[in-house]
């Protein structure tokens, strides 16, 4: 077996275990075209987000009127498909995520700001923002914590972040502002979604064009299949055949009873090129498509 077939095997091996740690979830998410109103600002990211769950990430560029430079620093919000909420204690949807912040009794600002270090404790919310999950860093002079806030809406879920010492304790004015700033491209969510089959297809064109410019930027890789990806409604059969038909096809392996997961490669003797990876669960959904140079930089 020649060095650069092994580099393969292990430079898919561990990217997969990388994936799984860093991006497991059962649930894909549409793209959701949102619009941010200043100074909210979208953040670009050089992975892809939204076909593991979590949708386009957003931070305050200035603080808005009604919070703090602060509190707005410390701001960070993502827009999710239907419930879909991943915090510290796991993946949720949204009404189990609301239950589970509103076991325990809200607490005030003064009571809140002497709560122990690394104790959980909640912040009240209101309407559609859910309590705030919380825990205090520190307390006292140099204080600081954590927050994990959730916004039900129809067809999405806005997940937050924050600091509450920054944010004087206020989940609500948090959850406000973001609430205010952040709304649907109604025309794009009404387009017509296209079938696995097709959507495939217009991938394997996009990527072959990609790979055989042989990029320096790895984030050309990661648009062609922010452009395509996430997929539904596929049979193993079908996407087999079509993604055989890339000149940069290399494998289909079996991960556990209910993955299988497809490789493109441009590598070449001497040459460094770029892998693409992505999974197909047994329910036909695909799952934590990725690209990466190859062989892998050491």
């Amino acid at each position: 077996m020649s060095i650069n077939h092994v580099s393969r095997i292990l430079w898919s091996a561990a990217l997969a275990l990388w994936l799984s740690t860093v991006f497991a979830t059962a649930v894909e998410a549409r793209d959701i075209n949102m619009h941010a109103g200043a100074p909210l600002e979208r953040v670009k990211v050089i992975y892809l987000d939204k076909a593991n769950g979590i949708g386009p990430r957003f931070r305050f560029a200035s603080a808005p009127p009604e919070l703090s430079s602060t509190c707005a620093a410390s701001i960070r919000a993502n827009v999710n498909d239907g419930s879909f909420v991943v915090n510290y204690s796991g993946e949720q949807t949204f009404e189990e995520f609301r239950s589970n912040a509103a076991t325990s009794s809200p607490l005030n600002p003064n009571e809140a700001a002497i709560a122990l270090a690394h104790s959980p404790y909640t912040l009240k919310g209101e309407g559609q923002i859910s309590n705030a999950m919380c825990a205090n860093i520190f307390t006292g002079t140099n204080a600081r914590g954590f927050c994990t806030g959730a916004i039900g809406k129809k067809g999405y879920t806005i997940v937050y972040h924050f600091d509450p010492a920054a944010c004087l304790y206020d989940n609500i004015a948090v959850g406000t502002s973001l609430e205010e700033r952040l709304s649907v491209d109604n025309h794009y969510a009404q387009e017509p979604e296209l079938n696995c089959a097709t959507k495939l297809r217009q991938f394997v064109a996009d990527i072959d064009v990609v790979l055989g410019k042989r990029p320096h930027d790895i984030t050309q890789a990661f648009d062609a299949l922010d452009r395509h990806f996430p997929l539904t409604g596929c049979s193993l059969e079908g996407v087999s055949s079509i993604i055989k038909t890339s000149k940069y096809f290399r494998s289909i392996s079996q991960n556990g009873p209910k993955m299988h997961v497809f490789v493109l490669n441009s590598d070449a003797p001497y040459v460094r090129g770029v892998a693409v990876i992505f999974g197909l669960t047994d329910t036909g959904d695909s799952a934590l498509p990725s690209a990466g140079w190859s062989p892998p930089f050491l």
